[in-house]
């Protein structure tokens, strides 16, 4: 349990003198307290604001007590809520603990019973907390991302990325096209404490300036000719999750400045609004641009750069890491076969022309490719001729001489041997290991299965 003075408290009442006892008396106990004076002022502070316990009023004038419950529980769901009232029936307590309530107490507030409320309650909201923290952890070390390699510095990136998910921070994602930025910002908001909410990935390639600021921000009704009602923008409506600004480097300088503000205060105003409106939003972005050089040119913004790359993940090209290239070959092989198909396997000649080949387009590329084939293959193997012809009539490849050097192992025994090895790092444990591999345990099990009829499975 933690100290009392970590412990952040909203008390929400429209009589002031009952906030201000109230207040009074749980900050002696060294609790963290802000107080509101209406619903509306309590929904506002939820969406600005980490709160452990809310405790509030059934009845007031504009918003009541369950509705700020049911705010406060959208927000944080693990959140407690304690519902006070005048009105104190059997009937009302009931509703309350219902709904959601962690106890329903009668006015006038006894303040020892409450102060023993509040610290079973905060018990409660912590020890969910915790939990949530060692699920997020298991999942990330369980390896629940598709992020396929394990060359040395993709798994330095697989342990970066379970790391930087657990935090706030805003975070750059760097990399040519096709190497897997969006993958990336997915996994680190799948592994977040913000994984509940939404994630909102947006193309800032893919819009003009003038309609970027209405999705992004929203128009009050009659804002413009065609503005007839109010709307709310993308930033609004993702509050509480993650968005991810890809290709942040194609975004004109006008919108860095009006996106800066938003990092900067974190409230936005709706197109044709003088309202200021409070998100809470983690803010991740990608670019295959070098935006120090972007920097030089003018083109983008310093301040916004450094607002951006508190963090700077960068993902390797493929061509940097052809190792993993079986390892894909064989992902992607197992993605687009059909159900029902034997599965097909690929030619030892057509994975050196793969090899060889450099990749401009990167995993996407490589994706694209074993898609093509398979849909031109009509036998059990992938061969040279399936695949297009910039890859197959590479000039660079040239068959090792199975004399001098041996014979380069199949596509088929590098997947026994990787199977076998996940399986071996987790002690056994196929439901692990089928997670790490990415597919599902009963392919495992058929796998296994068939190492051991050909007298190829170890241990």
């Amino acid at each position: 349990m933690p100290e009392n003075n970590t412990i952040a408290i909203l008390l929400v009442d429209d009589e002031v003198i009952n906030l201000q006892n109230v207040s009074h008396f749980l900050e002696q106990q060294g609790f963290q307290v802000t107080t509101a004076e209406s619903g509306t002022e309590a929904m506002n502070l939820l969406a600005q604001s980490h709160f452990d316990l809310v405790i509030t009023d059934l009845k007031m004038g504009d918003v009541d007590g369950v509705q700020v419950m049911k705010t406060a529980k959208e927000i944080h769901p693990e959140i407690e809520v304690i519902i006070v009232t005048g009105y104190a029936t059997v009937n009302s307590a009931v509703d309350a603990m219902a709904q959601g309530a962690f106890y329903s107490l009668p006015k006038p507030i006894k303040l020892k019973e409450l102060h023993a409320l509040v610290l079973r309650a905060t018990e409660k909201t912590m020890l969910r907390r915790e939990i949530s923290r060692l699920k997020r952890r298991i999942k990330a070390q369980q390896g629940t991302t598709q992020f396929i390699g394990q060359n040395h510095e993709i798994l330095k990136l697989k342990d970066s990325i379970a790391h930087f998910a657990q935090l706030d921070c805003n975070i750059l994602i760097t990399g040519e096209t096709g190497t897997g930025k969006e993958l990336v910002a997915r996994t680190i908001y799948e592994l977040s404490p913000r994984a509940n909410r939404r994630f909102l990935p947006i193309n800032c390639a893919a819009m003009t300036e003038d309609l970027m600021v209405n999705e992004l921000f929203g128009h009050e009704k009659d804002a413009y000719t065609d503005a007839g009602g109010l709307r709310n923008g993308l930033l609004e409506s993702a509050n509480g999750g993650v968005i991810l600004f890809d290709e942040i480097g194609e975004m004109p300088l006008t919108m860095q400045v009006k996106l800066l503000r938003v990092l900067q205060e974190k409230k936005i105003i709706r197109v044709g609004g003088t309202k200021e409106i409070p998100i809470d939003v983690r803010l991740l972005a990608a670019t295959n641009r070098d935006l120090k050089e972007e920097i030089k040119k003018g083109t983008f913004r310093q301040d916004l750069y450094y607002r951006l790359n508190v963090v700077n993940l960068h993902i390797p090209p493929l061509r940097e890491r052809k190792d993993d290239i079986p390892l894909l070959v064989n992902y992607f092989l197992a993605k687009y076969s059909l159900p029902g198909d034997k599965s097909k396997s690929i030619s030892r000649e057509a994975l050196y022309k793969l090899e060889e080949y450099d990749f401009p387009g990167n995993a996407r590329e490589l994706e694209n490719i074993m898609e093509r084939s398979l849909a031109l293959c009509d036998d059990s193997e992938i061969k040279t001729h399936h695949l297009p012809a910039e890859v197959s009539s590479s000039h660079h490849f040239q068959l090792p001489s199975l004399t001098v050097s041996g014979p380069r192992k199949s596509l088929e025994e590098n997947e026994r041997e990787y199977i076998l090895s996940i399986l071996k790092s987790v002690d056994g444990n196929k439901t692990k290991a089928a997670k790490i591999i990415g597919i599902d345990r009963v392919s495992l099990w058929r796998k296994l299965k068939k190492y051991d009829q050909n007298g190829t499975a170890e241990g």
